[in-house]
Parts: structure tokens; C-alpha cells; sequence
């Protein structure tokens, strides 16, 4: 009889010792499913903030090819403005020349249409193409005149400006 109580003991400790285990078992594999379960969250949650940028910058960028054909309109129009002003066109027909001029450029900024920075300014490849250098006194690589204004489009260049930049001025 004590050999089957020591039996019955034996029994009892390993199946305490075995749900005990099977225990860690389940709070290790679920811990491992909250994890898993968290970086999918995360993942979806990147995913969704990714989508939202690429989405905003389609938005902001849809308007490129469009904005791009229409800077040579701007560019007669600014000339006619000149020729208007040189031939002694009425000074009605100059301001109304303006004003619609200015509401283009009011409208072109609105969408993220910027000039860009050019005349008395380092020459920055990134920006601007140069057509010819000049020699010229002062410092060299500086940008003389501007031929044709550039334009970026929130910070993206969509056209250089095209300039003329000084070079030494050789002294003989």
C-alpha cells in the first residue's frame, strides 16, 4: 500500500509538472501571437501613412506636364507686355496686359509654381542652364541675364532657367 501512494505521488507531481509547462507553453505562444499581431498593426499602420504620402504627392505633381506647357504662354505673355510698353501701347492696355499677367502668376503660385531665383546669383546647375558665359569684372560664374525664367513646382525643378554667366575678364 505505501509503494502505491508513493506511485500515486509520483502520478501527482508530474502531472502538476506537465500543466504547469503546457501553461508556459500558452502564455509563450500567445505572447508570440500579441507580437506578431502588434508588428502587423505597425506594418498596416506604415502602410496606410506610406499610401497617404504617395497619394498627396500624385496629387500635387498631377498638374506638372499641364504647368509645363503653359510656362511658354507665360513667357509670350510677359514679352508682349515689353513689345506693348516699347510700340507706346496706351497705358489702359498695359495695366490690363498686368493685371492678367499677375492673375496668371497669382494662380500659378497658388498651385506651387515658383520662379526660380537666378539674376546676381551663383550659377547653380540644378536650377539653371547656362546658353552662354560673358566675360565680365567681379567675381566669376555669377549670372549675368536671365534668358528664359525657370520654374519649380513645390521645390521640384520642372524648368531651368536659362542664363548667361560671367567668366574673367582677361586683361591684356
Amino acid at each position: 500500500m505505501i509503494e502505491n501512494m508513493e506511485n500515486t505521488e509520483n502520478l501527482d507531481s508530474k502531472t502538476e509538472e506537465q500543466p504547469a509547462s503546457e501553461l508556459d507553453l500558452l502564455i509563450k505562444e500567445l505572447a508570440d501571437k500579441n507580437n506578431s499581431y502588434l508588428r502587423t498593426l505597425a506594418d498596416f499602420d506604415n502602410f496606410k501613412k506610406r499610401t497617404a504620402s504617395e497619394k498627396e504627392q500624385f496629387i500635387r505633381f498631377a498638374n506638372e506636364s499641364l504647368i509645363a506647357e503653359l510656362l511658354p504662354i507665360v513667357d509670350n505673355f510677359s514679352r508682349a507686355i515689353e513689345a506693348a510698353e516699347k510700340a507706346g501701347a496706351s497705358e489702359e492696355m498695359i495695366k490690363g496686359l498686368c493685371l492678367v499677367k499677375r492673375q496668371i502668376d497669382d494662380t500659378l503660385t497658388k498651385y506651387g509654381v515658383k520662379e526660380v531665383d537666378a539674376l546676381g546669383k551663383p550659377f547653380d546647375p540644378n536650377f539653371h542652364e547656362a546658353i552662354v558665359q560673358k566675360e565680365a569684372k567681379g567675381e566669376e560664374g555669377v549670372i549675368l541675364e536671365e534668358m528664359q525664367k525657370g520654374y519649380t513646382l513645390y521645390g521640384k525643378l520642372i524648368r531651368p532657367a536659362m542664363v548667361i554667366v560671367s567668366k574673367k575678364h582677361n586683361d591684356k
